[in-house]
């Protein structure tokens, strides 16, 4: 990790005060997945994020992440996802997601990804050890598609609890690491869909 993070990608726009940031802009013709954590928007909470993802390769290409109520998150992913390519939108469904998605469906944004006919991923007891599973063997094969240092210094605090389920250790956050462990997942489901059809 400590490799990887030295190897992180610099950013080549950093905006909305310093809330999103680039590595690869988006390219014609290309598709794209962004997994979304959603959090409360409160400043002394858990942060939202999103991670923009190559449908096809799986490299990062940008990240959001702030403090950011429903309705602020979703007016920011429907500006992101239109910027790359009206991307499929993978948005966590649990707790704040259900608010976040509302919005989507309110303000327009129609690329959402659905599970079982319902909006958004479901993180459950049991869908969330395999997205941990598929984001630690990505880490471990192929580090090079992660640029993001925030995203590394998460991977680097995220532990087995005492109970056995992964997470942040005490005082840190995991935003980045769920997010991208959703887009992940998501691209793995479209990516079934296709060959089922």
């Amino acid at each position: 990790m400590d490799e990887a993070l030295e190897r992180a990608g610099e950013a080549v726009e950093i905006s909305d005060n310093g809330r999103l940031t680039i590595w690869l802009p988006p390219q014609a013709g290309k598709r794209y997945v962004i997994g979304v954590d959603p959090a409360g928007g409160g400043v002394n909470g858990d942060y939202s994020c999103a991670q923009v993802i190559d449908r096809t390769l799986g490299t990062q290409c940008a990240e959001l992440h702030g403090h950011l109520n429903p309705k602020e998150l979703a007016k920011r992913l429907i500006k992101l996802g239109t910027r790359y390519n009206s991307a499929l939108l993978g948005v966590e469904r649990n707790n704040h997601g259900h608010g976040v998605l509302a919005h989507l469906r309110t303000l327009g944004y129609d690329e959402i990804f659905m599970q079982k006919n319902q909006d958004g991923w479901n993180t459950t007891p049991a869908s969330r050890p395999p997205m941990i599973e598929r984001m630690v063997a990505v880490v471990e094969e192929m580090p090079e598609l992660f640029r993001s240092a925030r995203l590394w210094e998460e991977c680097r605090t995220f532990v087995r609890r005492a109970d056995g389920t992964p997470g942040a250790a005490p005082g840190t956050h995991d935003d980045c690491v769920m997010a991208m462990a959703i887009a992940l997942a998501v691209r793995e489901a479209e990516a079934g869909k296709r060959a089922e059809k």
